[in-house]
């Protein structure tokens, strides 16, 4: 359980310096760091804990990052974009699309195939993971009332007062 944890700490760094390097708001981006947490935790406990295959675990995660990314959005009043895709990076299937490409250099045509068949369960599961929670509507997400700015922003008038 602790390197889970563990793990899951380091994800929330990798998805901030993403979110940095693809110029999110600075005040977003502790949530960013939040869903890279909760797809690593929810993913490695789904194998670990309860034994399933890493591609439902990776559509489990998905699940969960776009349920974070869905809530935050509407609590944020960003798009939820920003959230879910940090919060997928750590979900990419790297090393499975290495191996293939290796694979497929040296003209290995079988573990090419294979490798690439794994691939398309594991991208398939992060679709399907996030299409089944994108697919419910807005109004699902408004269970906690939106909190109001005590002070907001006061709209400057494009006409002066003479």
């Amino acid at each position: 359980m602790s390197t889970i944890l563990y793990h899951s700490f380091v994800c929330i760094f990798a998805c901030v310096s993403f979110s940095i390097i693809f110029n999110a708001p600075r005040h977003e981006l502790i949530f960013c760091g939040i869903n890279g947490f909760l797809s690593w935790f929810a993913y490695s406990i789904c194998i670990q804990e309860f034994g399933f295959s890493i591609t439902v675990s990776t559509a489990i995660a998905a699940m969960c990052i776009t349920i974070f990314a869905r809530f935050a959005s509407f609590h944020r009043q960003v798009p939820a974009t920003l959230y879910h895709i940090a919060g997928i990076m750590p979900l990419v299937p790297g090393t499975a699309i290495y191996n293939t490409m290796q694979a497929a250099v040296q003209g290995h045509i079988i573990e090419t195939y294979s490798y690439l068949l794994d691939v398309v369960k594991y991208a398939g599961g992060i679709g399907i993971g996030s299409i089944m929670i994108l697919a419910l509507p807005y109004g699902v997400f408004e269970v906690i009332p939106r909190r109001t700015r005590k002070f907001g922003y006061r709209k400057k008038s494009s006409a002066k007062k003479q």
